[in-house]
């Protein structure tokens, strides 16, 4: 019987329950692809699902893993050829491993002269952004941005597409070394993340006119100082909630203001039109090889996934860690 190596659980808690093992390779089902993973992307959620606070109803057989990158082994009739370099959405996770199989529609060719190192830190964090800053976000020439953890992934994701529509970007941090790295994707003024002051730092920063949009992946106690510093006809969006804190919102003050307050999140765009994170995810690549995007991306064997995830959890990180598989 074929074998596959894969993460699996101990024990939820701290990184080390994690441990790669050998079991029975997965079987192509029908409408499904079967995939050689070659870079898997690492994100928050994947942390949280170590420590079992993903899902309410999260057992120790949940694989980590929502973003993976590799090549076709097998394919049903109209899917992506074998060899085809892919990457796969992996919603309901288990993408640690070394072969999975994925419906269809969670399957994305990559453009020519897209690795799959490179294509593993683009998907998640580069869609949403997109979503973000395009479909609800509408962000346009002159619109003042506020993007929340602009040193990571998402967020340098979002300074760099909202710079590039013609945005000018205020981008917040917990340190001024990460505040110098957010100018550098091109954030216009920028403002640390403190509560106490962040509102008053951003009406200063616009010039007494707030932001037009918000791109907020921690919430928690930056989620009302960032609304109070939200312009007339303001968009915000919850793109995220590394904070892990709920966030109380008065919505009658949404309306003497005509503001807004939108969900984004990949999964929900897809189960309505199944095509679009393609479209999306092709403009994102396209960035990236024409130079106008520049992800930060830092590449680690897969063998030194506990130390990746206390990477993630130090909070030191910027841009995005991905894993590399050594070749079968």
């Amino acid at each position: 019987m074929p074998t596959r190596r894969y993460v699996a659980l101990d024990r939820f808690g701290p990184p080390d329950v994690m441990r790669w093992t050998t079991g029975p390779a997965p079987q192509r089902g029908e409408g499904e692809v079967l995939v050689a993973v070659e870079a898997i992307g690492l994100n928050f959620a994947d942390t949280m699902v170590r420590r079992g606070e993903y899902r309410r109803d999260q057992s120790l057989d949940f694989t980590p893993g929502f973003e993976v990158a590799g090549h076709v082994l097998e394919s049903g009739d109209g899917g992506p050829a074998p060899g085809t370099p892919v990457l796969v959405f992996c919603e309901n996770g288990g993408g640690y491993a070394d072969t999975i199989s994925a419906p269809a529609d969670h399957v994305f060719t990559l453009i020519e002269g897209m690795a799959p190192r490179d294509a593993a830190a683009l998907f998640t964090q580069g869609v949403t952004a997109w979503y973000a800053v395009h479909r609800y976000g509408q962000v346009g020439e002159g619109d003042w941005v506020l993007v929340h953890a602009a040193a990571g992934g998402l967020g340098g994701m979002s300074v760099q597409l909202a710079a590039l529509a013609g945005a000018r970007v205020v981008a917040t941090a917990s340190t001024p070394a990460k505040l110098e790295i957010a100018r550098r994707y091109g954030a216009t003024e920028t403002v640390l993340a403190d509560p106490e002051t962040l509102t008053a730092g951003v009406r200063a920063a616009t010039g007494g006119h707030g932001a037009d949009v918000v791109i907020d992946g921690v919430g928690g106690d930056l989620f009302m100082p960032s609304m109070r510093a939200l312009a007339f006809g303001g968009r915000y969006l919850v793109v995220g909630s590394a904070s892990q804190a709920p966030a109380m919102l008065d919505v009658r003050a949404l309306m003497p203001r005509g503001q807004t307050v939108t969900g984004v999140l990949v999964a929900r765009v897809a189960e309505q039109d199944p095509s679009e994170p393609q479209r999306a995810f092709d403009e994102i690549q396209r960035l990236v090889l024409s130079g106008e995007l520049r992800p930060d991306v830092r590449t680690m064997p897969a063998a030194e996934i506990a130390a990746a995830h206390e990477l993630i959890e130090s909070r030191s990180l910027t841009g995005k860690v991905v894993l590399e598989l050594e070749p079968a």
